[in-house]
């Protein structure tokens, strides 16, 4: 974990040919500026990027995926947090260059967490066979969303971080992992430009993981991006679906990101902008 990534990925500098067109694919379909961890790691298990993206994309085409993510989102029901106002932004030493980057990060995540989270579902019931006995969602009215534009900083690998800086991106990062935090999520890298904002961050999390209602939260999109999968996995794309250890590796891979990084942020990222909306 200290050299980058903390599982096997495929970075976007380091990505060429087949894989850095799929890359450029998902940004511009997503309209966010990142290619998220789950991804990077799907495109070392041959084959597992390719099918993954190419069976999503009808859904992708007729604006199921973005509708049902965004259901997911605006549907849930969070729980009061402190509000950031502008002088403890300031006091924080937080210019409005800083803020206006932050921002380009929460709506990055916000944005592609719920569309992700929807398409890892899916997938998991084509993977475990039981698309054909999933209800079928009728395509979705569009919803019309702005991409996210604007540069991200530089995803600081934990050893590229001030030790104390690392130490308190482990700690935001195991906020709501109960305990399974062997996934480094990349938005406390990407936040760790900042160190007084993750102090801020810290300070917002911590009390709602230490009295259950995180927990709550997440577990309540489990099952709603669960349910919103399993519901357009019937319209995914027909080609085959991959086999022997492609197959074990990729079920793996998305049943660990859908459990306990992606469901897990959503919550976060949506009461990190709820901290900051009268900012």
């Amino acid at each position: 974990m200290a050299s980058g990534d903390p599982v096997p990925s495929v970075t976007e500098a380091d990505a060429t040919g087949e894989i850095a067109a799929l890359y450029a694919d998902i940004r511009q379909t997503l309209g966010v500026p990142l290619v998220n961890l789950i991804w990077r790691n799907l495109a070392t298990i041959p084959g597992a990027l390719d099918w993954a993206w190419s069976s999503l994309k009808p859904v992708y085409e007729d604006g199921s995926i973005q509708a049902e993510a965004y259901a997911l989102r605006v549907g849930q029901t969070l729980p009061d947090v402190t509000s950031l106002d502008p002088s403890t932004l300031a006091d924080a030493g937080l210019s409005a260059t800083d803020l206006m980057t932050i921002e380009t990060i929460l709506d990055s995540y916000e944005r592609s967490n719920p569309l992700n989270l929807v398409a890892i579902g899916a997938l998991l019931v084509l993977l475990q066979g039981e698309a054909d006995d999933a209800p079928t969602a009728t395509p979705a009215e569009r919803v019309a969303e702005t991409p996210v534009t604007g540069g991200l900083p530089s995803l600081l690998s934990l050893d590229e971080m001030k030790a104390e800086t690392a130490v308190l991106a482990r700690a935001v990062n195991a906020l709501g992992a109960r305990g399974r935090t062997h996934i480094m999520v990349s938005m406390p890298r990407h936040l760790a430009h900042w160190p007084a904002y993750l102090e801020l961050y810290r300070s917002i999390i911590a009390p709602l993981d230490g009295d259950g209602r995180l927990a709550a939260s997440i577990d309540a999109v489990i099952a709603d991006g669960r349910s919103r999968g399993a519901r357009l996995a019937s319209r995914l794309s027909d080609g085959p679906v991959p086999s022997g250890e492609t197959r074990a590796a990729t079920v793996a891979t998305l049943e660990d990101f859908y459990e306990n990084a992606i469901a897990r942020m959503i919550p976060v990222v949506g009461l990190l902008r709820k901290s900051m909306s009268s900012s």
